[in-house]
């Protein structure tokens, strides 16, 4: 889907988009500037471009450019009738229409993105209050990116949500989050990008890693693919923190931490759709799955893999993978959202 600039910012769901990303266009619009360079581009620069315009005004400013405002809508209608007047072509009478209800469209846009919340007695402005925080959620069976202002991506797997807030600070872009998400960090010497999980704090500078802090597992675990990561943890009451060497790992739990080396292609295997499991017992199977294809297991007994479950999976359907899981160690059956295990 092919856009200009111009397209977007006068795009009503890009507006909302921008403005208030708690509006369900969020995803459409990260999506389209991800699937090339150039829409990265186009998208960059239009919501630059509508940010800008939707910084407050005094009430004077206000004043003055609704004045300006009045006088191009004016000034638009005056050109439609004059050039009805002159009897041209209905070609051109359409043509200058058209440029004439866009020049309405883009004045009013601009108006009210500008002015559209301004404050009023004893209100504040929601939208610029710099507590305010953002949450985005992947639910089960989803998977979400994100894009900072900044340039830095945080793709979230399944159920699994990040708060931040509006606007970073001038010291710090500091985040908090639930589950699993895989980060690529803008470097920004003065502003350290901070990750929170449970009782652990992860800072980097500018650096590509993943973090997985599930509520109902064990282990935070945090994976540092490239440049350095610095992570604190809680250590039998006392605060303990390690610096982590692109493919290490370090898995922290209530007794303290550990670092680790990993296999960056198992687990960073979700982002690119695959599910690895390596030596997982069920429990740990069954909720990959249930994340993955938003079912809920019921279990009469549950399997025992010796060893553990090694496989690797990608863009497969839930039978299809229990088939391959099952053969003849245990049952299964699917009801809508319900997987049977006996």
């Amino acid at each position: 889907m092919k856009k200009s600039v111009e397209d977007l910012i006068t795009d009503k769901s890009f507006l909302q988009h921008v403005l208030n990303p708690e509006f369900p266009e969020y995803t459409f619009w990260i999506k389209w500037a991800e699937e090339n360079e150039e829409n990265a581009f186009i998208y960059k620069e239009a919501k630059a471009a509508v940010l800008n315009f939707y910084n407050p005004l005094s009430g004077e400013e206000y004043q003055r450019e609704l004045a300006s405002f009045n006088r191009k809508i004016e000034s638009a209608n005056a050109r439609i009738i004059g050039y009805h007047d002159e009897n041209r072509t209905k070609k051109n009478r359409w043509y200058w229409y058209a440029a004439a209800i866009l020049l309405f469209f883009l004045s009013a846009l601009y108006v009210v993105n500008r002015y559209g919340e301004q404050q009023k007695p004893g209100s504040e402005v929601v939208k610029n209050f710099p507590g305010k925080k953002i949450k985005r959620e992947a639910g089960k069976g989803q998977k979400l990116t994100i894009i900072f202002r900044d340039g830095s991506r945080v793709k979230l797997n399944s159920e699994s949500y990040i708060i931040f807030p509006e606007s970073f600070s001038a010291k710090t872009r500091e985040v908090t989050l639930s589950g699993e998400a895989f980060f690529e960090i803008t470097p920004d010497k003065t502003r350290p990008f901070i990750v929170k999980t449970k009782n652990v704090q992860t800072t980097v500078l500018g650096t590509t890693f993943n973090i997985t802090s599930y509520p109902d597992e064990p282990f935070v675990k945090v994976a540092l693919i490239e440049g350095k990561v610095l992570v604190k943890a809680k250590e039998e009451k006392k605060e303990k923190e390690v610096r982590l060497i692109p493919e290490e790992m370090a898995k922290i739990d209530s007794r303290g931490i550990k670092v680790v080396n990993f296999d960056i292609t198992k687990v960073t295997a979700w982002k690119d759709n695959k599910i690895v499991f390596d030596r997982a017992n069920f429990d740990e199977v069954q909720a990959t799955l249930e994340r993955w294809y938003n079912v809920k297991f019921i279990c009469r007994r549950k399997p025992v893999f010796k060893g553990g479950y090694t496989g690797e999976f990608k863009n497969l359907s839930l039978d299809m993978i229990l088939k391959g899981m099952s053969t003849n160690k245990f049952k299964y059956r699917i009801d809508g959202k319900t997987v049977y295990i006996n």
